[in-house]
């Protein structure tokens, strides 16, 4: 994994665990997130030991840039969240659950929609970053960048777009810039 992910940036540590249930599942950690955005992109789908790459960003800071930006908060201190994920039994019943979740504080004056609006972003944050960032997450369509700073991402229904933005809202673009996101107008 060093050698094929090491031509993308410096490489602060790779966590690699066997323990059922996290096997053949790895973290890099790269010293920025661009490192990090250029090797998403380079080798995801590369056939690596007979299977197929399958490269996301992690849902949450490590605790190694935690530390190197000032963020970490010990384990016993955190807050608990609890993810919601669909599971393949009750596709339908899932979709009724998306559709009441709790909306994250402060997500702007507007109404909930598909589309959402992203501002203050850092100069060096692009379409391409944002497409990575946000492609994770099922029901994304586009992302569009009327000018320097501002940003429209759209999903297929709003109850794709507001998981997106439990997920990626206040995301550490950079060592100083998070991800502001809240709902656009439709």
């Amino acid at each position: 994994l060093y050698a094929l992910f090491s031509n993308h940036g410096k490489i602060l540590e790779i966590i690699a665990l066997r323990r059922e249930g996290l096997r053949g599942q790895a973290w890099i950690i790269f010293d920025s997130v661009q490192s990090a955005t250029a090797a998403l992109q380079a080798e995801n789908g590369f056939h690596f030991f007979g299977k197929d790459l399958k490269v996301q960003y992690a849902k949450e800071t490590s605790d190694r840039i935690a530390k190197r930006d000032g963020t970490y908060v010990p384990i016993s201190k955190r807050r608990k969240t609890t993810p919601i994920e669909p599971t393949r039994s009750s596709a339908t019943s899932t979709k009724r659950e998306e559709t009441h979740v709790d909306i994250p504080k402060d997500p702007g004056s507007q109404p909930p929609t598909h589309i959402l609006f992203a501002q203050d972003l850092p100069a060096e944050c692009n379409q391409i970053m944002l497409e990575m960032l946000f492609r994770q997450y099922t029901g994304f369509k586009e992302v569009r960048i009327p000018r320097e700073g501002l940003a429209f991402i759209e999903f297929d229904d709003e109850p794709h777009a507001t998981l997106a933005l439990q997920g990626l809202n206040g995301f550490k673009l950079t060592t100083d810039d998070s991800l502001a996101l809240s709902y656009g107008k439709s």
